[in-house]
């Protein structure tokens, strides 16, 4: 934990201070060990150099669902994806992050916080409830300096109101809590004048009739393969992934939501690439998480119009409700 987090850290319960206590420091001077106090006398452990609030949220199945598949699943192979897609779409360049404090809502495996990193951000903070704190994310982001992992829910994250100047980025996460709108609200409470808060929610897509029967089956077989095992659903996704590449089936398969690859951005190793896509994307989609809220792009603005009134101060608005939509665009909403 890096000394500048402190200073941001708040209780996510009653959003007071917290004071440092018992703290053990390695030889760059970040906080290994100790505790954050707060004024009412909750006890938030620093282990391994990780502040810990997730004593205070239930830890559903959900949260060690995540946990399962991003340290199975490491999303760091697919850095030119992230490029290609959610930066090119959302903010143009990599320049975006350049000296920026950046808060990375639903952090997964790390990987998108160690690109943000790279490429020249201020401060990283990666918010992470689930058990990949202490493995897969650990392995991308140990020895970054300017990187801090928390593990909180996004839904109450322990950062000061209007602290962040930067960018509270909430991508492809936030259909997976309990309530979208309370977890925007939470996150967009964080950002302070110039900031920005960016975020997508999965569309519902069910317009026409055969759009709305994609749908029941994608429910339908969700239901069924979300309370299977782990490897139950690991061998459906690692099948679909390899049946994708079956001429003509493999096209029907994505189209009827029995599988999920995406686009695959052309270069080395294409195939294996484009084989792990589909065997991560398939799996996520069909995952034993409780929540995947699909909204309607009349939800969407409705709730883009609670946060930010005013429609000028919203980045990508109408790009977004594009159909097709462009591949990993979000919201970018300015306070």
């Amino acid at each position: 934990m890096t000394p500048a987090l402190l200073d941001l850290l708040c209780d996510p319960i009653d959003r007071q201070p917290l004071r440092l206590e018992g703290a053990e420091r390695d030889a760059r001077g970040h906080i290994v060990s100790g505790a954050l106090v707060s004024d009412s006398g909750r006890r938030y452990p620093i282990i391994d150099g990780i502040p810990r609030f997730q004593q205070q949220v239930e830890l559903t199945d959900t949260v060690e669902s995540f946990g399962d598949e991003w340290n199975h699943f490491d999303f760091i192979a697919f850095r030119d994806n992230w490029l290609q897609h959610t930066v090119r779409n959302t903010f143009g360049s990599v320049d975006a992050f350049r000296d920026k404090v950046v808060v990375d809502a639903g952090a997964d495996s790390g990987s998108q916080s160690r690109w943000i990193h790279e490429a020249g951000a201020r401060q990283v903070i990666a918010l992470e409830l689930s058990h990949a704190v202490d493995g897969v994310m650990r392995r991308n982001l140990d020895g970054l300096d300017n990187v801090d992992i928390v593990q909180c829910s996004i839904d109450a994250p322990p950062l000061r109101d209007a602290c962040i100047g930067g960018i509270v980025i909430c991508h492809n996460v936030i259909q997976h809590t309990r309530s979208v709108e309370d977890t925007a609200h939470a996150l967009w409470r964080l950002v302070g004048p110039g900031g920005e808060f960016v975020f997508n929610c999965y569309p519902k897509n069910d317009l026409g009739w055969l759009r709305r029967m994609r749908l029941r089956l994608y429910e339908a077989l969700r239901a069924f393969l979300s309370r299977r095992s782990f490897h139950f659903r690991l061998a459906y996704a690692r099948t679909m992934a390899v049946l994708r590449f079956v001429p003509l089936l493999g096209v029907v398969l994505e189209k009827s939501m029995l599988m999920v690859r995406g686009d695959v951005v052309p270069g080395p190793n294409w195939i294996r690439r484009a084989y792990r896509a589909g065997a991560l994307n398939t799996f996520d989609c069909y995952g034993s998480h409780a929540w995947q809220h699909l909204k309607s792009d009349d939800e969407t603005r409705a709730l883009v119009a609670r946060l930010q009134p005013d429609a000028s101060l919203v980045g990508n608005l109408d790009r977004y409700f594009l159909r097709p939509q462009p591949i990993g665009i979000a919201l970018r909403i300015s306070r």
